[in-house]
């Protein structure tokens, strides 16, 4: 039977779903952008995440946070929408870009809880005025964490317009998986995909380059990734595994229009863990316009991605 807690975490609270029978858990803190500290399924932890309220402050490799009004970068903060410019604030200093939008530490409330025998939901709302200058453009933003036996996660966000003009929009998480001791140790696959060409600020070429390295499961070794990847299938469920010491992990997340047609993968250099991010559209989007989301007054998009885990034997 699945429980839920909250304690303190910091001057912020903790929302914990579990099932200790199951070994299943999910920790989580609303109040900071529903940043993620802690998955565990039948009984092994999946992420790498913040031990402590003064880690999560510092918000280092934005481990486990969502992403929006955009993910990944956008060239020098800069953007027309509709004859206008706007300027995000650079934050990305090694690139002069703007990095992951604004949601990343915004106050996320609770408007749901479902605790069951066998699965658990937690629902986190924002509620976006429009009030800074670089984004004028209100929104509802809602992510609902799913957690159920035997051991599988889902995660459904969603936006809303609130405006009375459109609006554009980009949307992903940001988890770092952790499975063995070494990100080398990893065994990886892919579906098919072009990785994104980028120029010494990170931003498209406009080319892209198939990419087959992990076509079928094989050790990341020394592989170093910080990359963009466009995914083939624009039609239903795409699907990669992940391998490692702790077990497997069989992740999915639904593509086509306003869906997750994107991937990002990152290996930091500290290289005990992989960053493996679903993105709705690629990098500088809000000036390229791949894989973006436009939005009228009222209108809506949803998109889900989620994983199973197995533990190893």
């Amino acid at each position: 039977m699945y429980q839920h807690h909250i304690t303190p975490f910091g001057e912020y609270e903790k929302h914990s779903l579990a099932d200790t029978a199951a070994g299943n858990r999910i920790d989580l803190v609303p109040g900071f952008g529903g940043c993620v500290l802690n998955i565990e399924l039948q009984g092994q932890p999946l992420l790498d995440g913040y031990a402590t309220p003064e880690e999560m402050a510092i918000n280092r490799w934005a481990k486990n946070v969502l992403l929006f009004p955009f993910p990944n970068r956008l060239k020098e903060g800069r953007y027309e929408w509709q004859g206008r410019e706007y300027r995000f604030p650079v934050n990305d200093g090694q690139t002069g870009n703007a990095l992951h939008g604004f949601g990343m530490d915004q106050p996320m409330t609770v408007s749901a809880v479902n605790a069951a025998e066998e699965k658990a939901s937690l629902r986190c709302a924002f509620h976006y005025e429009g009030g800074r200058p670089s984004y004028p453009f209100p929104f509802l933003f809602e992510t609902t964490f799913e957690i159920a036996n035997p051991g599988t996660v889902e995660v459904t966000l969603q936006v809303r317009n609130n405006g009375r003009a459109p609006l554009p929009f980009g949307m992903g998480w940001h988890p770092y998986f952790r499975l063995s001791d070494k990100v080398d140790d990893l065994i990886l696959q892919l579906p098919p995909c072009d990785m994104i060409g980028v120029d010494q600020a990170m931003i498209p070429t406009g080319r892209r380059y198939e990419y087959t390295t992990f076509t079928q499961p094989r050790r990341i070794g020394p592989e170093v990734l910080d990359n963009c990847f466009a995914l083939r299938q624009q039609e239903g469920q795409v699907h990669i595994l992940i391998r490692g010491e702790t077990g497997e992990v069989r992740y999915w997340q639904e593509v086509g229009p306003g869906k997750f047609g994107y991937l990002q993968l990152f290996t930091p250099y500290y290289r005990n863990t992989l960053a493996l991010e679903p993105m709705s559209c690629n990098i500088d989007a809000f000036n390229n316009g791949e894989g973006l989301i436009r939005l009228a007054p009222g209108e809506a998009a949803t998109a889900s991605f989620g994983f199973e885990f197995t533990a190893r034997k």
